[in-house]
């Protein structure tokens, strides 16, 4: 017994030993990720003289909490907060209005040339919002929309998201057995039924995956908001970060990184709550095709 428990642990220390350069790679490559990270945290405690100075330091020598007060002296930044709050969350709310019923009738309800809208559907994801900036602008235009959230939601949900939570949602729709639409017909269920009581509840990875999505997407995008915005008081935190500029129109770099941390608590709040539904929500459309 003593040589069989010997021989275990030494076996373990082996798997030990090997792993520890697997274990020191995936920490250089953290790294990576959270460098820029503890760059933005350290600077938002920072005065510009000091960002600047070489060699950089991480740990600040004077601690400049008044940066975070003047994020919200300079600018209307609780207000530019709470536009882009609510640009998120009605894109999230139109991508799902849209790509739920989109992606079950495509898997379930298979209309004549679904392949063809689906294929027409994922094109669009294709083009990039710089080849369609003029005709958009031209239409929130002639619709009264300019300097409202208005074109910033429903563009961003209509061309950009909803195409990509379609995909997903179609994708977790086939992966499901037809049997239970079959069932739930001969009961005397409608479609709309079944797919809200029967198939939806099944699919909950893939809509916090399509929330998860639609929600970063939203608030970080940058050229929409600055083409269809023009009065600080409508602006969105992405565009609201690059007006913190000095007398001379030199960025004010510690109060910018502390705006920039600020801004980083929706999408993170998003992710933590969604987080064990992502993975599986993104793998779960390349099981059946």
């Amino acid at each position: 017994m003593r040589a069989e428990t010997t021989r275990r642990q030494r076996q373990r220390r082996l798997l030990v030993i090997r792993r520890v350069p697997m274990y020191a790679l995936l920490c250089l490559v953290s790294l990576a990720f959270i460098g820029p990270i503890l760059w933005m945290l350290s600077g938002s405690l920072k005065s510009t003289n000091e960002i600047l100075r070489y060699p950089p330091t991480i740990v600040p020598e004077h601690v400049q909490w008044s940066n975070y007060l003047l994020v919200f002296v300079n600018q209307p930044y609780l207000l530019q907060f709470l536009n882009s709050v609510a640009v998120m969350a009605g894109v999230c709310a139109i991508t799902l209005v849209l790509s739920v019923p989109a992606g079950y009738a495509l898997s379930k309800v298979r209309p004549r040339g679904g392949s063809a809208i689906f294929l027409l559907l994922l094109s669009g994801i294709f083009i990039p919002p710089e080849a369609t900036i003029v005709p958009l602008y031209r239409m929130a235009d002639a619709l009264g929309w300019l300097d409202s959230l208005t074109p910033v939601i429903v563009f961003t949900a209509v061309l950009t998201t909803a195409p990509i939570a379609t995909f997903l949602m179609r994708q977790a729709f086939l992966v499901l057995p037809t049997e239970f639409q079959e069932a739930a017909t001969l009961d005397g269920s409608g479609r709309l039924r079944t797919m809200l009581q029967v198939y939806l509840p099944l699919t909950r990875p893939s809509i916090a995956a399509a929330v998860v999505l639609s929600c970063w997407y939203s608030w970080n995008q940058f050229l929409e908001p600055l083409v269809y915005l023009r009065s600080q008081e409508h602006l969105t935190v992405s565009v609201a970060l690059t007006r913190y500029l000095d007398y001379n129109g030199e960025p004010t770099w510690g109060i910018q990184m502390a705006a920039t941390t600020l801004s980083l608590l929706p999408v993170l709040l998003v992710f933590v709550f969604a987080q064990r539904h992502v993975v599986a929500g993104l793998t779960a459309g390349g099981l059946k095709s």
